[in-house]
């Protein structure tokens, strides 16, 4: 029980245990159960709204349309062009992402030998950098949808581009060869760019 009653505000022992108030006889459970209800209700369905909100962004951004469900498809499609051949280490061996889990898997490639071999390294710290940006732009792709939405899908977009053509000069300097995967990733991103603008066009104008 309170300390004092909600409605005539006698004090109350903090031993005082029964149900009702001893001076005005209100019950000191139930008094103003009905606003309180009502309060948790209006807070449940703001939200309720909240939620609803952010999957309806996720879902306008994604599949609003056939401009969105290719730019989603490209942007996980990265992950379906590094089984290709990316690159090629310096004795000629084609390096993919099967492969590399692959030999970590069975113990064909260690990291100490990756450490040593340049030509292996780079690809492999590009090929983490496709993996972790693509998801930075899904994510912030997803979740933009507003004004500055274009602004920041570019940003992000774009880093992710430069991102990897800094990971490939520094592949293709430490002895590596670029091969087909790569440049078709390197297509894909530029793809994905330009699909920022029409998507943000379409979005804005069916505000």
């Amino acid at each position: 029980m309170n300390n004092k009653c909600p409605k005539c505000g006698e004090k109350l022992s903090i031993f005082y245990m029964k149900q009702n108030c001893p001076k005005c006889g209100t019950n000191l459970v139930y008094y103003n159960l009905d606003k309180s209800l009502e309060a948790d209700h209006e807070n449940a369905m703001r939200e309720q709204a909240a939620v609803d909100k952010v999957l309806n962004n996720i879902k306008t951004s994604a599949f609003g349309g056939a401009v969105q469900i290719i730019r989603f498809i490209t942007m996980f499609s990265p992950l379906l062009w590094m089984c290709l051949p990316v690159f090629s280490t310096s004795d000629g061996t084609q390096i993919t992402l099967i492969s590399v889990i692959m030999g970590f898997i069975n113990g064909s490639i260690s990291f100490d030998a990756v450490l040593a071999d340049k030509s292996y390294l780079f690809p492999l710290v590009t090929m983490v950098c496709i993996i972790l940006f693509s998801l930075a732009v899904i994510i912030s792709t997803l979740f933009s949808i507003g004004e500055k939405a274009l602004k920041r899908n570019l940003v992000f977009s774009i880093i992710n581009l430069a991102v990897l053509i800094i990971c490939t000069v520094l592949s293709v300097s430490g002895g590596a060869g670029a091969s087909y995967g790569l440049f078709i990733t390197l297509g894909i991103y530029i793809v994905e760019i330009i699909l920022h603008f029409p998507i943000n066009k379409k979005l804005n104008a069916t505000k």
